[in-house]
Order: C-alpha cells, then sequence, then structure tokens
C-alpha cells in the first residue's frame, strides 16, 4: 500500500526508509538531458570501442541507429607467455605485500566467496570447492590467484595494485568471478546461474569480433545490462572495463550495503567473515547467522558480496520481518551504533535506530521556522518535480533546508545508510522540513516521480534507461501520546 500521513504531529524516534526500487538515483533531477547529449554524443559511434584492458570507459548507453550496434571493446591484449620459475603473477610481490602474507598468511584461505544478485536474500552462486588446503600452508589461494590473473589483464597489468581506485576493484573481481578459461573463474560455473532477471535481445558484447567464439557467463550480461537499460551515473567516465572482454563490471557490496572499493578492504572483509554454520529459521540470529553453538569448529567462512550492475545503486535483501542490518560504517553524533531493523519486506520498509540525535533535530526545525527565503520558508507543500504546484491531497505545510550544517551532516547519513560510499550533493533532495497540524495530511500517495504527460525533459522510467527517486528517508522530529495520530502508513 502506498503510504499516507495521518493527522496531527508525526511521532519521535522512528526513521523509515521507504525502498520503492523504482528508480535508481535519490534525486529527480540527477542528470538534465543536455548532459547525457554531450556525454554520448562522441560514443555512439559505431566505430567508438573501447580498450580491453579498462583504460577506457567511451561506450553508448542509449538508443542508437538500427544496424549500428557497436562492440564493447578491441581484442585483448596477449601478454607474455610466463617463463618456468617466474611468479604467478606480475603483481605478486606487491600483492602479498597489500594482504599482508608474510605474516598472517593468504587472507582467503578457508574462506568461500558467496555472491549474491542486488536485492535477492538468497546467493546465486559461491565459490567453487576446489581447495585443497593441505596445499595452501604458504601458497595463494584461488581466490588471490584468480585476482591476480584478473590483475595481469586488467589496464595490461600496468597499474600498480596500491593505485587501484573502486573501479578498478570492480572490473578485477568481476572478471575474478565471471570470466576465466579451463576452470579458472572462482565461482561456481563463472557465474552462470547470476544471469540477469530481465529479457535481452541483441546484447552489445555479442557483436564484439574478438568475443565472437567465446563462451560469455550469463553474469557478464547481468553486470552490463546492455544499450538500453545502462544508466548513465555521474561518475560514468571513471568506470573500467571488465579485462579481456570489455564489458561493463559489477560493483559488490557487503549485506549491509558498504561498497567493496580496495583491496585491503576486501583483505580486512575475507578476515572477518562469519562460519555460517547450520541452524533453522527460528535458531538464527537478529542479523542471520547461526549461534556459536551452532557452529562447526575449523568450518569455512563465507564471504557473502551483493553485485549491483553498472549504473545501479545497491539495495538491501532482507529475508524476514525483525531481521537486523548492523551499519558500524555509518557514522553518528556520540558514536552511537546504528542499525536497520526489517517491519515489512514488500514494500521494504526499515526502522533506523539512532541515526539522528535531538540536538540535531532542534537546530534543524529552529533554521526552517526563521527561514524567510520564499523558495525555502515553510509554507503550503506542493508536488511534482519542477516549479510550485499546490495538490489537493496534500495539505501539510513544508520549507526546505538544503546547505544548512545540520541538514548537509544528515544528508551524508542518509547516503551512507543507503550504500553510497561517496556524496553527490546533486544526489539528493533538499531536506524538507514537513509540518502537520491536526486539519492537514498526506493521502495515499507514490514518492517516485511520473511525468505522464510526457512535458519535463527528465527521463523517469527506470525500467530503461531513466532515473527516479530511489528511497525515501522520513525522521520524526517531535511526539505525541499513543493513538493522537500521526501515524505513517505503507
Amino acid at each position: 500500500m502506498p503510504p499516507s500521513k495521518g493527522l496531527g504531529v508525526v511521532k519521535t524516534g522512528g526513521i523509515c526508509i521507504a525502498a520503492y526500487l523504482l528508480g535508481v538515483a535519490l534525486s529527480p533531477h540527477i542528470l538534465p538531458i543536455d548532459f547525457l547529449t554531450s556525454k554520448l554524443q562522441h560514443v555512439i559511434k559505431p566505430a567508438a570501442a573501447a580498450a580491453a584492458d579498462g583504460s577506457s570507459n567511451n561506450v553508448a548507453a542509449t538508443s542508437i541507429p538500427a544496424g549500428s550496434s557497436p562492440t564493447p571493446a578491441s581484442p585483448p591484449v596477449k601478454l607474455p607467455k610466463k617463463q618456468p620459475g617466474e611468479p604467478a603473477s606480475l603483481h605478486e610481490p606487491s600483492y602479498k605485500s597489500i594482504v599482508n602474507f608474510d605474516k598472517e598468511n593468504d587472507p582467503f584461505h578457508g574462506v568461500d566467496f558467496v555472491v549474491h544478485r542486488n536485492g535477492e536474500p538468497d546467493p546465486c552462486s559461491r565459490q567453487k570447492d576446489d581447495e585443497d588446503e593441505a596445499d595452501l600452508d604458504g601458497a595463494l589461494s584461488p581466490a588471490s590467484l584468480s585476482i591476480l590473473r584478473a590483475a595481469d589483464h586488467h589496464r595490461q597489468g600496468q597499474k600498480p595494485l596500491d593505485m587501484y581506485d573502486k573501479y578498478d576493484v570492480d572490473a578485477v573481481l568481476t572478471h575474478a568471478f565471471a570470466v576465466g578459461r579451463r576452470g579458472e573463474s572462482l565461482l561456481e560455473g563463472r557465474g552462470e546461474s547470476c544471469g540477469a532477471t530481465w529479457k535481452e535481445n541483441d546484447h552489445y558484447i555479442d557483436s564484439a569480433p574478438h568475443l565472437k567464439d567465446v563462451t560469455l557467463s550469463a553474469m557478464i550480461k547481468y553486470c552490463d545490462m546492455g544499450l538500453y537499460r545502462t544508466t548513465i551515473q555521474l561518475d560514468f567516465e571513471k568506470n573500467g572495463r571488465v579485462p579481456e572482454i570489455g564489458s561493463w563490471p559489477c560493483h559488490f557490496h557487503t549485506r549491509e550495503g558498504l561498497r567493496v572499493a580496495s583491496l585491503k578492504q576486501l583483505v580486512q572483509l575475507a578476515r572477518d567473515a562469519p562460519i555460517p554454520g547450520q541452524c533453522t529459521e527460528e535458531e538464527r540470529n537478529v542479523d542471520g547467522t547461526c549461534g556459536a553453538d551452532k557452529v562447526s569448529e575449523g568450518g569455512r567462512r563465507e564471504l557473502h558480496l551483493y553485485a549491483v550492475q553498472m549504473g545501479r545503486n545497491f539495495i538491501f535483501a532482507p529475508k524476514y520481518v525483525g531481521e537486523i542490518f548492523e551499519l558500524p560504517h555509518v557514522k553518528v553524533p556520540q558514536n552511537l551504533p546504528v542499525w536497520l531493523e526489517v517491519i515489512s519486506l514488500e514494500p521494504r520498509v526499515f526502522d533506523v535506530f539512532n541515526f539522528f540525535d535531538r540536538g540535531e533535530s532542534a537546530a534543524i526545525v529552529e533554521k526552517a521556522l526563521k527561514e524567510t527565503a520564499e523558495t525555502h520558508r515553510i509554507k503550503r507543500s506542493s508536488t511534482g518535480a519542477s516549479g510550485y504546484n499546490v495538490n489537493s491531497q496534500r495539505t501539510s505545510e513544508n520549507g526546505f533546508d538544503t546547505h544548512g550544517k545540520q541538514a548537509q551532516a544528515v544528508k551524508r547519513r542518509c547516503m551512507s545508510v543507503l550504500g553510497f560510499d561517496t556524496y553527490e550533493e546533486s544526489l539528493t533532495d533538499g531536506l524538507q522540513v514537513l509540518r502537520y497540524n491536526k486539519t492537514t495530511a498526506y493521502i495515499p500517495h507514490l514518492d517516485w516521480i511520473d511525468d505522464y504527460q510526457k512535458q519535463q525533459e527528465h527521463d523517469f522510467d527506470t525500467e530503461h534507461l531513466g532515473s527516479n527517486r530511489f528511497a525515501t528517508i522520513l525522521l520524526y522530529m517531535s511526539d505525541l501520546e499513543e493513538g493522537a495520530g500521526g501515524e505513517t502508513v505503507f
């Protein structure tokens, strides 16, 4: 049921995230149409081919003339054949230094990668069971070897591992999971069971000459949604390509939304990965793990990663009402722990605990009440993506705080909760400060935006290239007695 706000002042203490999953960005104004035009002018020609080493990011991501499907990459550069006695990888010495191999051994020894599609609680694939623990004493694990093989092909092996950014990590991990010959990939069947959940006809990588005789994993087409579904985000030109293939990679997040942005971070996640254990749903802890008495001593640890397609945003994957997601990466005043509790699976709704304090609440309300600018002061609420449009369904009052100190802190925290590792002002709405009294309300409505008359320049259709509101976060600033009104219904 869509949300509606009841009469009266809303209660303090809860914050609900209503993730409608109908958008891929937080703002209806993420990219003006002229931005897309300027970015795509130089890439919609059939000859615009990106380098297989990931050094080029030019690729069409919008409609193109029939018969002019571009190829994703030029043929991969062949690396020289290794001589006997040489390291397994060009990067092996620096890799061992990064993972602190000499002191703590291989961090992926005894760890299985388990991969989920974005927003899905059940995994689609897991690491192959081919690790012979007797042979790993002082040796590289299969996971390390897969990562190193990908690094050797990424940017022709010329970029040092200690200079990798998150886009390099995306490309290398996607290759390690889903690319490889003669059983070199890390996942069972190269992640074949992690394929797209939508139908894609004539995917542009099918026409790449260097891939003509190559059987690609379905996971490759999951990560790269093709010409008609890959949304152009603000960091589009920073993304790298999957080595040897030339397609767009996935980015990977933990269950709690933390993006894997460096090899050192991946190593730490592997060292902290729990042993899953065997228990029933009723015996599980609130965070989904089994109790210590259900964990097998000496068992293998599991590192669950959620694969998010190029141009899309992380989506939480709750499995049951009451499930807890602890968010230690979200920093709040007084360093209190932040966590989500699932209160609905459809729509996805969560209570967020310790998200903000009374001091921040009071400061935000005070600033809103003192605001005098016509565009930001408290007045009758409006609706729509542009202009001031009074709607009879929304009788509340609201003002905007876009750049106040507390508003900025809260907005950055919102982005962190939702799985964004960097803050982009243009991806957020201004902080709306709403006031309801006994005669005002906002009756059932959708928070995502539609342009039924096609009068606005922005493309809100998220099924393909458009973007829309991705989530709503409600902060309750005041309190009422039980039954006095002010509820939000989803």
